[in-house]
């Protein structure tokens, strides 16, 4: 990237915003992957070592919104609606189609700076297949893998295969420690 945050291969005229943080040898695929991000938090968004953005990643952020991924994780056309919280650990998949969202739509949150969002963690190792919707204050342990079209409302333990609306264990990963 140069001084000015602006993508050499991007298509889109914007830039990336200052309070984006980009780690080592990470890929964004476009700066419109910003175009409804309006956090207002010093490091609103901070991408790790080796992790990549791919086409479709969206964030739509309010003012109090801070997104953390993790080292050589993979985001796959992605959208983030939140005003609130949502880290990712190290070496996470989430795949085409995923929406992590507060509420029970994911549109560009017009709130106050009081109405600060919950907090959503996925740990390491996760697998987010296929249009996944992850609701706010959702807890998904390492290891884990959660079927395609499914609703993460809540807890998922660790080295479990969950699916379904909304999601519930359906087995333990095989070879899982």
């Amino acid at each position: 990237m140069n001084g000015s945050r602006r993508l050499p291969w991007d298509w889109y005229h914007g830039a990336v915003p200052e309070n984006v943080v980009i780690g080592a040898r990470s890929w964004i695929h476009s700066s419109f992957a910003f175009l409804h991000h309006r956090s207002e938090q010093p490091e609103a968004i901070v991408l790790g070592d080796d992790s990549g953005l791919y086409w479709g990643t969206d964030f739509l952020t309010g003012p109090l919104a801070q997104i953390r991924i993790g080292k050589f994780c993979t985001i796959v056309g992605a959208a983030f609606a939140t005003n609130g919280t949502i880290s990712i650990a190290d070496y996470a998949f989430v795949a085409h189609d995923v929406t992590f969202s507060d509420g029970p739509v994911a549109v560009p949150p017009e709130v106050s700076p009081a109405d600060r969002g919950p907090t959503t963690e996925i740990a390491e190792n996760v697998w987010i297949a296929t249009r996944v919707t992850i609701l706010g204050g959702s807890r998904i342990g390492q290891g884990s893998v959660i079927g395609a079209g499914s609703v993460v409302d809540g807890e998922i333990p660790a080295y479990v295969m969950a699916a379904g609306i909304p999601a519930r264990v359906v087995a333990p990963v095989p070879g899982a420690p």
